[in-house]
């Protein structure tokens, strides 16, 4: 970074003229202290002592002042576009003492380093600079001087004034002032950018010269006072101007000062009417101040107050020495404004200015035309109609006067009476029954009355005239323009009227209108018209006072986006569906018209874009399509006119899961073929219903009312209830499974007499009936299970009692025949996993039944009806054969398949038991007892049931 010290303009003046002047001050202080001093004794080294401090001072003064350089020329001059050549010279002992020479010099001007190109050097001491001015101004040109890498120093510098030569003053004019001065003007041309004086010269004679001296901030402009004018000789004038740079001289003009002469205005006195003269005023005024000799002529003219157009008088019409004119042709009525200005009759010198405006006013007149008058009708359809007549004031130049009041007068056509109003009011309402009526009006003021304005009131059922066509409303210039084409030559006028439409098709009081002439077919509302606002526009063509059929349209002044969004509710939703309803604007929110309606939705989920549909303004519902399923969405509404649109609230919704008759579509197949397949299940099980009851709910006797427990195989009567002690049966240990056959009754090895085959016949006839009830011996032995005998554990066969039914198990020695008892037999307890019926747990409640011979007959009840045993074929194996199969090895136990009981008492004839023994293929011995002409009875006293023990495969009977 280079350090520069630049020198101010105060020290570069002091180093070219103020050293000597300071020099000069200091040996004036000293010469005055020492005269003080002089007279005052023992002062003597006083005075010397500050002779020599003086002497230190100015020597160091001129030491500190000493120019390290200098540049020639100091001040220079320079014209705009020429060359300057200037050339810094250092000073020796700034060379000495800093150790440099002019190749350490460089130039700046205005702070910018002049180029290299532009220098050089001519010795140790001198370097020139050539600088080409080519902006007018000051420009600060400096001496700069590198001492090192860090170090610069400015020596020097001066200031460059850049300008123009003065251009030669032109156009040099003069203007006499009566008794003022007289002012003379020209053009001084281009600024020179540098000081510049101008003088104004004037010689009436060669020997009479004077010269103005103008101020330095006055170069195009000298007035000459009054005392110093010389009418009637002629003056030489002419102006010179010069500056640093050179000078100029203007072309010189002679004048006599009273051929400029520039007259005052005249002063307008007075404007007076003229008496039964209504379009007549008259004018007077005063002349200005002018020399003896000096003739006017006058220009004067007028208009109405508050236009902009004046009329003139012609200058020949004022041309005379009166003070006054007459102006005729004006409106009745109206005032004026007058203003009048003069000249030299010769046209010499120049126009005065005009004179300040003077008002007047024309009398009174007639009015031109009767006032504009239209009409409102209610109940139209109606016999009897209300009507609002209405009128409007006549302007100013129609009128001629002052309006006092209106004539209006009501005559039907069918009828010879006429109603007479006068009013002064701008309207009437009158209620007139249905036909054809003229209502004629007229403005009355101090002068008389208008012509009558015509208004034709038709029929109701009378048809009107033809409309205008294609009208059209479009906002021009700030105002509303109406355009529409003419129905026809016949019409006479128009009659443009429009309301405030706040609500649809409906407008708003009041009701404004305005008249339009037969040539017009566009025409401007004037008044009552705002921005934003709905207005509905009418054109009634009017036929010599009869209007014709109207046209509408409607229109905005200026149109904005509407004030508020529609309101949107929800008409449908469905699964992928959903329709939107919205109302209308208000017509006061709409501020324009409606051009188009957008719907925005989109659904809540993440990263979902907003979709959108534009449509028609007519539409007021819209229904989205394509939608997911059980999916939350947003939707908005946004009414736009041109201008831009407004946004609805937003709008929540939820599709549906499930779209409309999906789920009858689901529900009512699967009800349908649910109740199918019940149907033929219910008509399947009862076709099968004997399977279903083999399989399913077969019949389980129950063991608890056997009488083979009680059946004494000694004496083969059955043991009676509360025996004694029962004796072990069975010493031999031989255990034999009983097969229960049933007997056919076609055989005839065990059928021997007819009796026997009846009574079995008869008891298979009744097997149907009594399968739902039967609870004999029979049944599946298949439902048990093995199970040990009481006599292994007490304990155990306690806890078996309450969960098993015990069966009985037939032991046998030697195989019977009929009704013949065996040698041998014992009995057996056997257990079961069959549940016992709810009757079986009260034990005092149970009966059971004894087995006898065949002549005995035994009672036997269970669920308390009676049983009986079916008949079996012996030689084929019957389904409901019951066998009773014992293992000697595994189990001895009794099975019993099935036993058929009857709900009903039946004897069963000859209870035969035969019991034939055989071997089974497995080793088992098989003991078939055959029951023929069987006949027991059953037992009403009841029998208790307690577990007995097996030992030594015997049964005992226990007692309760």
């Amino acid at each position: 970074m280079y350090m520069q010290n630049k020198l101010p303009n105060q020290q570069m003046n002091l180093y070219t003229g103020n050293l000597a002047i300071l020099k000069l001050n200091y040996l004036l202080l000293f010469y005055l202290f020492f005269s003080a001093v002089k007279t005052m004794r023992g002062y003597s080294t006083l005075t010397v002592y500050l002779y020599i401090q003086v002497s230190v001072c100015l020597r160091t003064v001129d030491s500190f002042i000493e120019r390290p350089a200098y540049i020639i020329p100091e001040s220079p001059v320079i014209a705009l576009g020429s060359q300057l050549r200037a050339s810094c010279i250092l000073n020796d002992s700034f060379i000495k003492e800093n150790k440099v020479d002019a190749n350490q010099i460089f130039w700046n001007l205005k702070g910018i380093r002049v180029s290299e190109d532009n220098y050089h050097t001519v010795n140790s001491t001198v370097s020139n600079v050539t600088l080409n001015m080519s902006s007018v101004g000051n420009a600060f040109l400096t001496c700069n001087v590198q001492l090192n890498e860090d170090q610069v120093i400015t020596v020097f510098g001066i200031q460059i004034k850049i300008g123009l030569p003065p251009e030669k003053p032109k156009n040099l004019s003069c203007i006499t002032y009566h008794r003022k001065n007289m002012t003379c003007s020209w053009n001084p041309g281009n600024s020179t950018y540098l000081p510049t004086s101008y003088q104004f010269k004037l010689s009436i004679a060669p020997d009479n010269l004077k010269s103005y001296q103008l101020p330095n901030d006055v170069n195009n402009s000298y007035a000459i006072l009054f005392p110093n004018i010389h009418y009637f000789v002629f003056n030489t004038i002419w102006v010179e101007v010069k500056n640093d740079l050179g000078n100029a001289t203007s072309d010189s003009i002679q004048l006599d000062p009273v051929d400029v002469i520039k007259p005052d205005p005249p002063v307008i006195t007075s404007v007076q009417q003229i008496k039964n003269m209504s379009t007549v005023l008259s004018v007077k005024w005063e002349k200005p101040s002018v020399p003896a000799t000096y003739k006017l002529k006058y220009i004067l003219r007028y208009k109405i107050v508050g236009s902009q157009k004046w009329m003139q008088v012609p200058p020949e019409d004022t041309d005379t020495r009166k003070e006054s004119f007459s102006i005729q042709e004006l409106k009745p009525f109206t005032e004026y404004a007058f203003t009048i200005r003069c000249k030299r009759n010769d046209e010499t010198g120049y126009w005065s200015d005009w004179s300040l405006e003077k008002i007047g006013k024309t009398p009174e007149a007639k009015p031109l035309r009767g006032p504009p008058i239209w009409r409102t009708i209610e109940n139209l359809d109606s016999s009897k109609r209300t009507i609002c007549i209405m009128w409007k004031e006549l302007e100013m130049s129609d009128a001629n006067g002052i309006i006092l009041k209106y004539k209006m007068t009501i005559k039907k056509k069918s009828s010879m009476n006429i109603k007479k109003i006068e009013t002064k009011k701008l309207e009437y309402n009158i209620t007139l029954s249905d036909g054809e009526y003229e209502i004629t009006l007229s403005a009355s003021n101090s002068a008389g009355d208008s012509p009558n304005e015509i208004l034709i009131l038709p029929a109701v059922t009378e048809s009107a005239f033809l409309p205008v066509q294609n009208v059209s409303t479009y906002p021009q210039d700030g105002q509303l323009m109406v355009e529409w084409k003419s129905p026809g030559s016949a019409v006479s006028g128009y009659v443009i009227e429009w309301c405030e439409e706040s609500i649809k098709d409906s407008c708003s009081e009041p009701l404004y209108w305005q008249t339009a002439q037969k040539a017009a077919s566009k025409v401007f509302l004037k008044d009552n018209i705002m921005p934003f606002k709905r207005y509905k526009i009418t054109i009634y063509p009017m036929y010599s006072g009869r209007p014709g059929a109207p046209r509408s349209n409607l229109a905005y002044l200026q149109q904005d986006r509407p004030a508020s969004g529609p309101l949107v509710h929800l008409k449908h939703v469905g699964k992928k569906e959903v329709k939107l309803m919205w109302s209308e604007i208000p017509v006061n929110e709409q501020r324009g018209f409606i051009t188009h309606y957008t719907i925005f939705y989109r659904s809540c989920t993440a990263n979902e874009t907003s979709l959108s549909i534009v449509v028609d303004a007519m539409c007021q519902e819209h229904e989205l399509t394509s939608l997911k399923g059980n999916t939350l969405y947003v939707v908005r509404v946004m009414a736009s006119t041109v201008k831009g649109g407004t946004n609805s609230s937003e709008v929540n919704f939820t599709t549906l899961s499930y779209a409309k008759g999906e789920i009858e579509a689901i529900v009512v197949p699967i009800c349908l073929s649910f109740l199918l397949i019940t149907v033929v299940t219910i008509l399947f099980c009862f076709n099968k219903r004997h399977l279903i009851k083999k399989y399913i709910w077969p019949n389980v006797p129950d063991p608890a009312n056997s009488r083979v427990v009680e059946w004494s195989p000694s004496t083969g009567n059955l043991i009676q209830n509360n025996l004694g002690p029962k004796e072990p049966m069975n010493p031999d240990g031989f255990i034999s499974d009983v097969t229960i056959i049933e007997a056919d009754v076609d055989d005839e090895k065990y059928l021997s007499n007819e009796d026997e085959i009846k009574q079995l016949t008869s008891l298979k006839k009744e097997k149907s009936t009594s399968e739902e009830h039967s609870s004999g011996i029979g049944g599946s032995s298949c439902m048990s299970s093995p199970r040990q005998s009481v006599s292994d554990s007490d304990s155990e066969s306690a806890q078996n009692t309450t969960s098993t039914v015990q069966y009985s198990t037939v032991l046998v020695s030697s195989p019977g025949y009929r009704c013949q008892q065996p040698s041998a037999q014992a009995f057996a307890r056997s257990e079961s996993t069959q549940p016992l019926l709810e009757n079986e747990e009260k034990a005092d409640e149970h009966a059971y039944g004894n087995f006898g011979s065949c002549s005995s007959e035994v009672k036997r009840q269970y669920f308390k009806q009676h049983a009986s045993i079916e008949e079996t074929n012996l030689n084929e194996p019957h389904p409901n054969e019951a066998e009773i199969l014992g293992d000697t090895n595994e189990d001895n136990s009794f099975r019993l398949n099935q036993m058929e009981v009857s709900d009903q008492n039946s004897d069963l004839k000859g209870f035969c038991p035969t019991v034939d023994t055989f071997q089974s293929s497995n080793n088992q011995t098989v003991v078939k007892l055959e029951f023929l002409g069987f006949r027991a009875g059953l037992e009403t006293d009841q029998q208790s049931y307690m577990p007995q023990a097996v030992k030594h495969n015997s049964y005992m009977p226990q007692s309760k």
